[in-house]
């Protein structure tokens, strides 16, 4: 039978025995297939250590992100190239929620006229982190964010304290800036809609206290506003600037979707929560310089699909320095590009000593009207350099120097461009590697505009490890979705 707790079953529903409970809500370490451990699958799969720590470091809860990840690890050490590896970025991350500030309507909201009273009341979650927001003077008092959306279908929720008596003033939405207004009475639990047919709604009793509030609609694309009313109307039925009144609110969230899904609270702003995850080197995903964690610096934009820096003053620091970490003429620089641009001159990846001298850099530019890839293995620009006339620059681009008379560069597994036979005899740059831009002795330059999805530095490769490097990577971003 069905075993609500878990532990002991071993009878139909669960043919290995101890602790998995097919319908278990409550589990050891995960409601599936795993032991109390929660680590080592009890049919004999398991979780990479060093999948487990990225995991940890990150935050990512996520079973798609998880699992490609895991994969990809999986994969790496399989075909023996994770031992080559000295810092890998695979921009992965689980966010969903769209907002900023989700559990703290004093900050990070446009505030005009409401109240806040922050950490008021307990929230459903059992912690004191629910708001009140009220309109004590009538002004049409509204709390605002602003997001960024494409033209699908998203869906906004929010937890709102229950009213024990019918209220003499009645709370209000606006979602992605749709211009018609929801009524939302929190006694009954029922929505009205205002000045058009735009949402789709639902409510949920989540207990005895609280209401979770689901909103669907299909957006306009471009920057649209999210928008609360701690009181809108004193009916129910129609609009009233003048209205007075207060809620208690918590865990807002806006997602794509038509379905509101668990609650993700992001503590800042999504921005930040995206790059606290993209930040960490998932060969060593310790928060610290030495570990080679990403210090990102001027503008990015940073979302499920990858990190996009803006072509002006973008760029990561990596702190990985190839001068002191890698073997003489042995190196690989990876970058896996989304997005194709018309930037003059865009550095993907990499590092130069003064004057562009033992120039190591996978530089991905537009000039001429076209698109063009360059691997540049030593020394000076345009010496021991590989320049590839396809005007693609769309996946996954590897340049690799394997002896100080050769090196290559591969896009999507295959060999691109002539193989490099120029001796170069000099060293690594003693300068961190830049991605998004060239770090030319301290300096960046050379400032790129292109969606990374994935970036790897470590020892050069072999062709048959470019080759399965590319088929890994290449799942990877498939399991995601964002595979090009």
């Amino acid at each position: 039978m069905a075993n609500s707790n878990g532990w002991g079953d071993g009878a139909s529903n669960n043919a290995i025995g101890w602790g998995q409970g097919a319908n278990n809500a409550i589990a050891w370490g995960d409601s599936h297939a795993k032991s109390w451990a929660g680590a080592t699958d009890i049919v004999g799969l398991t979780t990479d250590p060093a999948s487990s720590a990225f995991f940890s470091a990150t935050g990512i809860t996520g079973a798609t992100q998880q699992s490609a990840v895991d994969a990809l690890v999986k994969g790496l050490k399989a075909d023996g190239i994770w031992s080559k590896m000295k810092a890998v970025y695979p921009f992965v991350t689980d966010n969903r929620n769209l907002l900023g500030y989700s559990e703290n309507f004093s900050t990070g909201w446009t505030n005009t006229g409401a109240t806040v009273t922050s950490n008021s009341t307990i929230a459903p979650d059992g912690t004191l982190t629910a708001d009140t927001i009220a309109d004590t003077d009538g002004t049409y008092a509204r709390l605002q964010q602003t997001i960024l959306v494409e033209a699908l279908t998203y869906t906004m929720s929010i937890y709102i304290k229950k009213t024990s008596t019918t209220p003499t003033s009645y709370s209000g939405f606006e979602v992605l800036g749709k211009g018609s207004y929801l009524i939302f009475n929190s006694t009954t639990g029922s929505f009205t809609e205002s000045g058009g047919t735009n949402y789709t709604t639902s409510v949920a009793s989540v207990d005895a206290s609280w209401w979770r509030l689901s909103i669907r609609t299909t957006a306009a694309s471009g920057s649209r506003v999210c928008t609360i009313f701690p009181a809108i109307s004193t009916d129910g039925t129609t609009i009233n600037p003048t209205a007075t009144g207060s809620i208690v609110a918590w865990g807002a969230q806006l997602e794509l979707g038509s379905t509101a899904t668990t609650y993700q609270p992001i503590a800042t702003t999504q921005q930040a929560y995206i790059a606290s995850q993209f930040k960490y080197n998932l060969v060593n995903p310790v928060d610290s310089d030495a570990a080679f964690r990403l210090v990102f610096n001027g503008g990015w934009t940073h979302s499920s699909n990858g990190a996009t820096p803006n072509g002006t003053n973008g760029y990561a620091d990596t702190k990985f320095n190839a001068n002191t970490q890698l073997s003489a003429h042995s190196i690989h620089l990876s970058y896996y590009s989304r997005t194709q641009t018309t930037t003059q001159q865009d550095s993907q990846i990499g590092s130069s000593s003064a004057t562009y001298v033992n120039q190591y850099t996978l530089d991905l530019y537009y000039a001429g009207a076209v698109n063009r890839k360059v691997f540049v293995a030593g020394g000076i620009y345009p010496l021991n350099s590989i320049t590839d006339t396809n005007t693609d620059t769309l996946g996954y681009i590897i340049g690799t120097r394997t002896a100080n008379n050769v090196a290559k560069m591969f896009m999507d597994g295959s060999q691109i461009g002539s193989t490099l036979t120029t001796t170069y005899a000099g060293s690594f740059a003693a300068f961190p590697m830049y991605i998004g831009a060239q770090n030319n002795a301290g300096t960046a330059v050379e400032f790129g505009a292109k969606q990374a999805a994935f970036a790897s530095i470590g020892d050069g490769l072999t062709d048959t490890e470019a080759s399965n490097l590319y088929t890994r990577v290449q799942a990877f971003q498939t399991a995601l979705s964002r595979n090009v």
